[in-house]
């Protein structure tokens, strides 16, 4: 059957949206009139019918495919294998950029032209719309008479279009799985190519295959996880990398921040990478790429829950983070000051994104739109917000995106806990599963638990340990049942939710025999559940132990910093709380030179380390003797007279490092805490940190405290 481009187009974005599509929202993608949508929308329904599909329509909300989604399917893989005989305004936008990214000589207009099946005047209109796109990625179109057309810039610019056009083409989880489609796919020269063909071509299949097993050999090593979008694009990076290269092209990189890079764990994993790279494809990866591979790391990294706050420079976000958090509270007074769940999720977001904003590393965020849509005012207070607390970082509307998602989970979150487990898969496992898992508690107050899980942890998940899974996402690659729905859940996916759960709760009715339910007094129900409950006890209760005895204010003689470090770690030596003070001072004051330890807009600084020469958890303050003038985290200079110390072993457990990791964030939980910790005597900071400590275990414990 005979299928337009724009018929095409039309299918594609209702075949990837669960949504209505509004024929505005259609018009605007494809550049027509909304009259031409509706006359197109015709030519669609008959196509519907044909694989037992239909367009339900509703006036003022729009468009959308009803039908099984294994027909769904059928249609999105013809559109797929369909051979193109022509293509929409935005397919040859694409298709130019394509072939402009790729040539390293002039091209000229008439043969764009030919290959397009267009006229001349049509490829210039579209060149019009290819430069602004080039601009938006610094990059610049070269226009002559007589000379052609090409781009130019650097070529870690023009690397990054290239992973850029693809990014907005495809989404995590269809990209490897066109990847190896095509890959098995008999080459068709006769006919045009699809975009989204070209746009595979602009990677190696093949290679790009062989990189992704080095990725994923050396993810394995990582001491943290990596974003499934980042692993994507690193993956993605690294494959153009390797063809860049073999076509004779450099990259550059400032020799200043690259031995700041030299400097972190990241670098050591980089340079593994690269040398697979060597062995894999007989090329030589100069120290510049290695840097590239090293802030690809560094931008892609999730951590694990509770170590972001010690792990290198990551304090100032903690900073920028609880001031975030106070100017939004500011303005809604919703009580999220003390919301612990939202204050991790923005750090472990924030970190990486600083990081790929200021290395022009941005990501694209298929649900900017609905977002910007459904929540425009939350999204304008925090455009507002990140301009206050990050000034001179330009966060772009994919990153505010996300982090609207974080405030508005927080926003909603109020709900009760009950028996339901469910499994909630998204991209990266963060994010987007936060804003459905709050959804869904609103929805239905009898979940218990809701697990978040990327694309990639979901062949580590065993299902029977979930009544249902939801998936943000397709999953082609997972035979169990699961329900794919939207981030926001509409009320039609929350009945059909609701409707999977009483089926499933009759069933295990009938066939099981129902677990005995904790009493009033919260008793264990199985040997493993105490076990874990009195393992956590017990490192919580060593470390918090620790802390205590350990801690002192000593108003030092000093005047210098390095003298009240080295005096601290000797005294602590003695107390066999470290094995070799020398090591660890050195540690403290490497860490300073990688990024400033004064807290800004205060009197105070804080070093921290994680080493093997540590022993036992450690958090000690030192007054100095008269103010000097330290590097703060922000890159400004402060007068500090107050030295936090904060110590921890190397393999400390999770919960250790949760206690360290909330030390860390009560110093500036308010103007009143830090003016605790710079002026208050021991006895006062002593108690107030043990009480905070108390209060915090039995959260984590499940321990009810005095009324």
């Amino acid at each position: 059957m005979f299928i337009s481009a724009r018929e095409r187009r039309i299918l594609q974005l209702l075949l990837e949206n669960d949504d209505y599509y509004t024929v505005k929202g259609i018009a605007q993608e494809l550049e027509v009139s909304e009259r031409t949508v509706h006359r197109d929308l015709v030519g669609v329904e008959d196509i519907l019918t044909q694989y037992d599909l239909f367009l339900q329509k509703k006036a003022g909300v729009g468009v959308q495919i009803d039908g099984q989604e294994s027909r769904r399917a059928e249609l999105k893989s013809y559109l797929v294998d369909l051979t193109i005989t022509e293509y929409t305004q935005q397919e040859r936008e694409t298709l130019i950029l394509c072939k402009l990214l790729e040539s390293a000589d002039p091209i000229k207009l008439v043969g764009l032209a030919n290959d397009l099946k267009v006229t001349v005047a049509t490829v210039s209109h579209d060149l019009d719309k290819a430069e602004e796109w080039l601009e938006k990625m610094q990059l610049s179109l070269i226009r002559k008479r007589g000379y052609g057309v090409q781009v130019d810039g650097a070529e870690a610019l023009k690397r990054h279009a290239m992973s850029s056009l693809l990014a907005q083409e495809f989404n995590d989880s269809d990209f490897f799985t066109l990847l190896k489609k095509s890959i098995q796919k008999k080459s068709q020269t006769t006919a045009l190519q699809s975009a989204s063909e070209r746009l595979l071509g602009l990677v190696d299949r093949t290679k790009l295959l062989k990189v992704e097993t080095i990725v994923d050999d050396v993810n394995n090593e990582l001491p943290y996880m990596i974003a499934d979008s980042a692993y994507i694009g690193l993956i993605v990076h690294l494959t153009l990398a390797v063809e860049r290269i073999q076509k004779g092209e450099k990259i550059e990189i400032d020799e200043e921040y690259l031995s700041t890079l030299v400097n972190t764990k990241e670098f050591g994993f980089a340079r593994i990478i690269g040398t697979k790279l060597e062995e894999s494809f007989n090329v030589l990866i100069p120290e510049a790429e290695i840097g590239y591979i090293t802030m690809h790391l560094r931008g892609a990294k999730l951590r694990n829950t509770g170590d972001y706050y010690l792990e290198e420079t990551n304090y100032p976000i903690l900073v920028k983070t609880k001031e975030l958090i106070r100017y939004v509270d500011n303005h809604l007074n919703a009580g999220l000051v003390t919301n612990e769940s939202l204050l991790e999720g923005l750090v472990t977001h924030l970190g990486p994104a600083t990081h790929r904003v200021r290395q022009n590393m941005n990501i694209h965020n298929p649900l900017l739109t609905k977002i910007k849509a459904d929540y425009a005012e939350l999204f304008q207070l925090l455009e507002e917000a990140l301009k206050d607390t990050f000034p001179g970082i330009p966060i772009p509307d994919e990153e505010v995106g996300f982090l609207v998602l974080h405030f508005g989970s927080a926003l909603e979150g109020r709900f009760q806990h009950n028996e339901v487990n469910i499994l909630a898969v998204c991209s990266s496992g963060i994010g987007t599963s936060k804003m459905l898992a709050t959804r869904l508690k609103q929805e239905l107050p009898e979940i218990h638990t809701i697990k978040s899980a990327s694309l990639f942890e979901l062949q580590d998940e065993d299902p029977e340990s979930y009544d249902l899974i939801v998936s943000t996402i397709p999953l082609p690659d997972y035979e169990g049942e699961y329900i794919r729905v939207n981030p926001f859940l509409t009320e039609e996916e929350a009945t059909r939710i609701r409707s999977t759960l009483q089926k499933k709760s009759l069933m295990k009715k009938r066939s099981t025999v129902e677990k005995p339910k904790k009493d009033k007094e919260s008793l264990f129900i199985s040997n493993d559940e105490a076990n874990i409950w009195f393992r956590k006890a017990g490192i919580y209760s060593t470390t918090v132990s620790s802390v205590i005895e350990l801690f002192r204010v000593n108003q030092s003689e000093h005047k210098e910093v390095e003298k009240l470090l080295e005096e601290e770690c000797m005294r602590l030596e003695k107390l066999n709380a470290i094995s070799y003070s020398p090591e660890v001072k050195d540690a403290l004051l490497k860490r300073e030179a990688i990024s400033g330890v004064g807290i800004p807009e205060t009197s105070l600084a804080l070093f921290h380390t994680r080493t093997p020469e540590v022993k036992k958890p450690v958090f000690t303050i030192g007054r100095l003797i008269e103010p000097i003038q330290r590097k703060a985290m922000d890159g400004s200079l402060i007068e500090i007279d107050t030295v936090l110390l904060q110590l921890a072993p190397e393999d400390s457990p999770v919960e250790s490092i949760e206690i360290m990791s909330y030390i860390s964030s009560l110093i500036i939980e308010s103007n009143e805490s830090i003016a605790l910790f710079s002026e208050s005597n021991q006895e006062s900071i002593g108690l107030y940190l043990a009480n905070k400590m108390k209060s915090y275990v039995e959260k984590q414990l499940g321990i009810k405290g005095d009324d």
